[in-house]
C-alpha cells in the first residue's frame, strides 16, 4: 500500500508543480497548440481515449478513459501528468506519473469438483455469477513522442504500476483460455488478476493523437 501511495504524492506533487513554473514559459507556450486528443491501446487490450493540456512548454495534465475487453471487461478512469525533455509540440522523450482507479465485472465461480473424465486436470466450476473487482493503482512510464504534423503524432511508452485490487467475496474461481496440464490455482481469481490480467505491474501503450 505504501509503494501505492508514494505514486499517488509523486502524481499530486508533479502536477501542482506545473502551475507554479506555467509563468517561466508562458510566451513559448502561447505560441503553440497546447491542446490534444489521444486515442490508444496497450497490452493488456485496453482502448484509451485521453485528453492532454500543456501546462507549460514542458509540462502537461490530462485525464483518460478506458475499456478492457479481455477476461476482466471493465473501465478504468485515469489522471496524469507528464514532463517533455524536449518541448510539448516536438519530437521527443517524455516521463509520465499517473493514477487510476478501475471497475472489472468478469465471470466467476464460487466452488469447484474435480473432472474424474478429465485428462488435463481441469476442474469443473460451480456458481457462476458476475464478479466485481474494484483496482486502485498507480504508475511510472516513460515513453517517445513523435510529431508527424503540426497536428498529428504517435507516442510509445512503457512502465510499471502497483496496486490494491478489492474481490467480491464469491469471486473465487474463472476460467481462462486454453488451459492444459495447469494447477488449480492458476483459476484463481486473484491469481490470474496479478499474474496475466491488469494487475500485472509492466504495461505497454501505443497512442495516435491529434493536437488543437
Amino acid at each position: 500500500m505504501k509503494p501505492f501511495l508514494n505514486i499517488i504524492l509523486l502524481v499530486c506533487f508533479l502536477f501542482f508543480f506545473t502551475k507554479n513554473i506555467r509563468a517561466q514559459d508562458s510566451q513559448e507556450t502561447g505560441k503553440m497548440k497546447r491542446n490534444c486528443i489521444k486515442v490508444g491501446t496497450t497490452s493488456l487490450i485496453k482502448y484509451y481515449l485521453s485528453y492532454e493540456h500543456a501546462v507549460a512548454k514542458h509540462f502537461s495534465a490530462g485525464v483518460m478513459a478506458s475499456y478492457n475487453t479481455t477476461l476482466f471487461p471493465g473501465f478504468t478512469g485515469t489522471v496524469f501528468t507528464r514532463f517533455y525533455f524536449s518541448s510539448f509540440d516536438k519530437s521527443g522523450w517524455f516521463a509520465e506519473a499517473k493514477g487510476s482507479y478501475s471497475y472489472f465485472a468478469p465471470t466467476t465461480y464460487s466452488d469447484y469438483d474435480d473432472d474424474p473424465k478429465s485428462l488435463n486436470n481441469i476442474p469443473i466450476l460451480h456458481g457462476e455469477h458476475q464478479g466485481s473487482v474494484d483496482y486502485r493503482y498507480a504508475g511510472i512510464s516513460g515513453g517517445y513522442k513523435f510529431v508527424l504534423s503540426k497536428q498529428v503524432f504517435f507516442e510509445c511508452l512503457t512502465g510499471i504500476h502497483y496496486g490494491k485490487a478489492t474481490f467480491g467475496s464469491n469471486d473465487t474461481y474463472m476460467y481462462g483460455p486454453d488451459f492444459v496440464n495447469i494447477e488449480l490455482r492458476q483459476y484463481n481469481t486473484h491469481d490470474m488478476f496479478y499474474l496475466s490480467g491488469p494487475g500485472y505491474p509492466f504495461h505497454i501503450m501505443l497512442n495516435f493523437g491529434f493536437t488543437f
